[in-house]
């Protein structure tokens, strides 16, 4: 690891810069928590910075940059000072709370390392938009798979990441891992803050213990499909059986699939932070981790006057982020609000609207760029009746779609409590034995409802027979963290000899998830490759790599010309140049690309474009399509005569001048 060991501790220096500028007002929001809030200033350094960052470049003030960061670091800093809250710190706190997230960092460095590989799953749009958005003089950045448009994702949890990378100083074939195992160490250490914090009044090492368990439950634990792992097991493309049918044997530890318990229910997602670290995407709902966090924790401790504009604004950060998450915990604290101000309904107006127009005026600046490709919210299991005539959408209710009697799937009551037996279990003790905790019982509830909403409608998008797939994905996720935080404290609290025999067989499946997963991802751990992730890049492609490196060096500063290469399906290495370069190709992947744009026809209409610059033998309609899109260099490498076989390169030698030849791949420069 020494070799990594330097560029790990920069990164470590660089996050603790940010937290350290946020500090003075995150003290001052948890003024009464045991810390102060310390373990929080990451979370709000992150996303306030980055905000401030995002409000310039939308505007065009001031260009991106690290100079720009390092004045709003400075900004952030003085005003935090300002409104400091002036009680005495604890330092010995803060230092063993820095060290705790710096060995968890190292550690996730360390894990991550074994396998850094920036490719698979959805790494490749992860780093294409990050890239871009390093390569923008302003917002919105470009989208690398769709050269002229801006991007059509939530894409602030990337500019985080980008911010972070730029103030850093580091590639981004670094960073992107170190974001990761940053991202890790911020939900364990967070959680253990909130965990901490619930449990105050349990003091010593039991308190410490006990929030060492909730950070365990949010950040790395599974849920009760592993007890498939004591049977001899099942496909995971097929619907699972009763486990109570199968044959037990403990062989099947050494054939159990991890991913199986974020696919359990036919045709749906349910993935929770313990995979999400383990499969090592940065997507919209682990960048989001944080800020999520930060919610919960602002709920506990209970908002009054401007903090609630604060909330307000910080879940329109969380719906840049990942779209559902800001309506989710606006949801969460209006529900709070109402039982705490029950029939004040003056107040509880007053507060909500006061968290909705703050989450409406940060988000308008990005809703203005942005075109949702949810185009509503549909029924499950409709009526015929209601259905009828779906094809023209003649069955729209303002926001509800009566879709075909077709879309109906129901989630087996014995499947939901193998995914929710654990969380399920503590709350009933929880609300039998401590019925006056009324936040944590209307979390529960509010996690209830989150579980089961996808069981009578979902979010609809572009995917015909995954169709609540993503609802109950996003859903579910922050259901996972707001439920481990929960469950782990019932677990401390709850002095019950019954309730301790029933949990301890739960306890152990969703404990030993993280074996399986970290083992099977990462090799067993047996070879240290380095924590740099574009290495696999360098040797599976290595003319490409030259020929993405010569157009960083003789790319102007602030351009992102236009990079035609052929366009393929999503989850392939197809669009390797336009995603590890972050200047834009005409046409990206098609799945991806279709979901952004709401229609398949975009993408289609630009991939036979694509084709037609380098197959077809007429001159002038390539020339067309390559002033249409402003196309200034034309790729043609091992990807290009693979998807083309009738590729014309004598006719490419005509549209434009060679400026770079590696191997089997050629950059041309448009006349």
């Amino acid at each position: 690891m020494g070799q990594d060991l330097a560029t790990i501790l920069w990164w470590w220096m660089t996050v603790f810069i940010v937290g350290m500028a946020a500090w003075p007002l995150t003290r001052r929001w948890f003024k009464s928590w045991h810390d102060q809030g310390y373990l929080m200033s990451k979370a709000v350094g992150m996303g306030l910075v980055t905000f401030v960052v995002y409000m310039l470049g939308i505007f065009k003030v001031v260009s991106f940059s690290q100079t720009e960061i390092w004045v709003v670091l400075g900004i952030v800093a003085l005003a935090g000072w300002k409104l400091r809250n002036k009680e005495k710190i604890n330092w010995k706190t803060v230092l063993l709370e820095e060290a705790f997230f710096g060995v968890a960092l190292i550690f996730w460095s360390w894990i991550k390392a074994h396998e850094p590989t920036i490719n698979g799953l959805e790494k490749f749009m992860d780093y294409g938009f990050t890239q871009s958005i390093l390569k923008s003089k302003y917002f919105p950045p470009a989208d690398m798979w769709f050269s002229g448009e801006s991007i059509n994702y939530y894409y602030f949890g990337h500019l985080m990441l980008a911010v972070l990378t730029k103030l850093s100083g580091l590639p981004l074939g670094y960073t992107f891992n170190l974001m990761l195992a940053t991202l890790f160490a911020i939900c364990l250490t967070m959680s253990y803050s909130i965990g901490r914090q619930v449990l105050s009044g349990i003091s010593g090492k039991f308190g410490v213990i006990g929030g060492l368990l909730i950070a365990f439950l949010v950040t790395s634990a599974g849920n009760l499909q592993t007890i498939y792992a004591f049977t001899e097991g099942y496909n995971g493309e097929d619907t699972p059986p009763p486990f109570w049918k199968m044959k037990w044997t403990f062989d099947g530890w050494k054939t159990y699939w991890y991913p199986n318990a974020t696919r359990f229910i036919p045709y749906t997602i349910h993935e929770f932070p313990g995979y999400s670290f383990v499969v090592s995407d940065l997507h919209g709902h682990v960048l989001d981790i944080p800020l999520a966090l930060l919610a919960i924790a602002l709920i506990i401790k209970g908002l009054e006057g401007w903090e609630i504009g604060a909330f307000g604004a910080l879940t329109g950060l969380m719906f840049m982020t990942n779209a559902l998450d800001g309506p989710i915990y606006l949801g969460l604290f209006g529900l709070v609000t109402v039982v705490k101000k029950f029939k004040r309904f003056k107040e509880i107006a007053k507060d909500v609207g006061i968290a909705v127009a703050a989450f409406v005026i940060t988000v308008v600046p990005f809703m203005v760029n942005f075109k949702p490709f949810v185009s509503g919210i549909a029924v499950n299991c409709p009526s015929a009746k209601l259905a009828a005539n779906a094809a023209d959408q003649m069955n729209k209710i303002g926001p509800f779609i009566f879709e075909t009697v077709d879309k109906c799937q129901k989630s087996p009551l014995w499947m939901m409590a193998v995914l929710w037996g654990l969380f399920a279990y503590c709350a009933i003790w929880l609300m039998v034995k401590e019925p006056k905790n009324k936040l944590f019982h209307v979390i529960s509830l509010f996690c209830l409802m989150l579980i089961i909403f996808p069981e009578f409608f979902y979010f609809k998008d572009i995917y015909p027979l995954h169709f609540r797939s993503n609802t109950m994905f996003k859903l579910g996720y922050q259901a996972f963290m707001m439920m481990a935080i929960v469950s782990g404290y019932a677990i401390v609290k709850i002095r019950n000899k019954l309730f301790l025999a029933g949990l301890v067989p739960l306890l152990i499946l969703v404990s030993i998830y993280p074996y399986f997963a970290v083992k099977s991802y990462f090799g067993d751990l047996k070879t240290y490759h380095g924590i740099y992730g574009l290495k696999w890049l360098e040797e599976r492609y290595p003319d490409d790599w030259e020929a993405i490196r010569w157009l960083d060096k003789n790319v102007p500063e602030g351009q992102q010309p236009v990079v035609l290469e052929a366009n393929g399906d999503s989850y392939t290495d197809y669009d390797r140049i336009s995603a590890f370069s972050g200047y834009p190709t005409v046409a990206g992947w098609t799945v991806h690309e279709w979901l952004w744009r709401g229609s398949y026809d975009p993408i289609a209409k630009r991939a036979e474009e694509v084709k037609t610059v380098y197959e077809s033998p007429d001159l002038e309609a390539s020339r067309s399509v390559l002033t249409k899109y402003d196309v200034k260099y034309i790729v043609v490498g091992g990807m290009e005569r693979q998807k083309y076989p009738q590729l014309d390169e004598e006719k490419i030698k005509e549209l434009g001048k060679q400026v770079f030849s590696s191997g089997t791949t050629d950059i041309y420069k448009v006349d």
